[in-house]
């Protein structure tokens, strides 16, 4: 049996909190709950501008900067929201890590940082919560994995992988946790418009919320079919946390048709796959490309 909805300023958890997704559901949860949070993100000056808003619209936040990657930071985290606020209900794991462009531009150190950042993250904050979910007798966890962690494509093999390892660990959690009224929310996003794309060095030309700016054909279908604002991205996950019960949720419309295409016809999928021109699918920035063949550090 599924939780029942968020509950009036219960205490939470939320990573990533400095932008985007992190930010909007932190402040959306303080407006329509009171929610008291406990909020992570790296970026100190850009945390406390979360922490304000939250307390502006009625919640509660503690800020714990640090990088999510770090076993420190994820104690101090558990720690705070279960000192100040006496528990935990919720756990939103939103922080996220890519690192764009080609398998032969990429060293095996690239790809345990945005594993350790994409996976082992989650996984080590979903351990530290569970001895007080299963306490309570409830909680929540929200895993933001990506349409990546459903179909992989050339060029963004790495963060694909980290996302696949995630979506498998949050559906499965929600198969084991089912009898311990413990809910899991998978969600899934496409093109959410959100610094993600800035921050993780994506070129400008690949950039959705660039591209949706822009006053041309291009720019409208990207602003009004082919991405979602962040606050639309927020809307459905408050909607599933107050719904109750675990649900995978794969957000656009160009999301949503990708992943089916893979479940209905994945030798179709695979077969454009590897026809379409590996410049094209290599979204990092021409600068941060390697020109000299692939680097390997083992």
């Amino acid at each position: 049996m599924g939780n029942k909805g968020l509950k009036h300023a219960f205490p939470g958890i939320i990573t990533g909190a400095s932008t985007g997704i992190g930010r909007g559901l932190a402040i959306k949860l303080a407006a329509d709950h009171k929610a008291r949070l406990v909020i992570n993100a790296r970026s100190q000056d850009s945390l406390e501008e979360t922490r304000k808003a939250v307390e502006s619209k009625g919640g509660q936040a503690f800020a714990v900067v640090g990088d999510i990657a770090d076993p420190e930071v994820r104690h101090r985290m558990v720690e705070t929201c279960l000192t100040e606020f006496g528990g935990i209900d919720l756990l939103v794991n939103n922080a996220g890590l890519a690192k764009p462009g080609l398998v032969t531009n990429l060293s095996t150190d690239d790809w345990r940082h945005v594993f350790e950042v994409n996976f082992f993250a989650c996984l080590d904050s979903v351990y530290r919560v569970l001895p007080q979910f299963l306490k309570q007798g409830y909680g929540k966890i929200v895993n933001i994995s990506s349409v990546a962690g459903k179909v992989a494509f050339a060029g963004s093999v790495c963060y694909a992988s980290s996302k696949f390892a995630l979506t498998a660990m949050s559906n499965g959690m929600a198969a084991e946790f089912a009898h311990n009224n413990i809910d899991v929310l998978t969600v899934c996003p496409g093109w959410v418009r959100t610094e993600f794309f800035e921050k993780n060095s994506v070129a400008d030309i690949k950039n959705p919320t660039l591209i949706a700016q822009q006053n041309d054909l291009r720019g409208w279908l990207m602003k009004n079919v082919l991405s979602i604002s962040t606050e639309q991205a927020v809307d459905d996950i408050e909607v599933a946390l107050n719904k109750g019960g675990s649900h995978e949720i794969i957000m656009t419309a160009p999301g949503k048709f990708i992943e089916r295409l893979q479940g209905l016809t994945p030798n179709l999928l695979h077969a454009v796959n590897r026809r379409l021109p590996l410049d094209a699918l290599d979204s990092s920035r021409t600068e941060n490309r390697v020109k000299e063949g692939p680097s390997i550090n083992q």
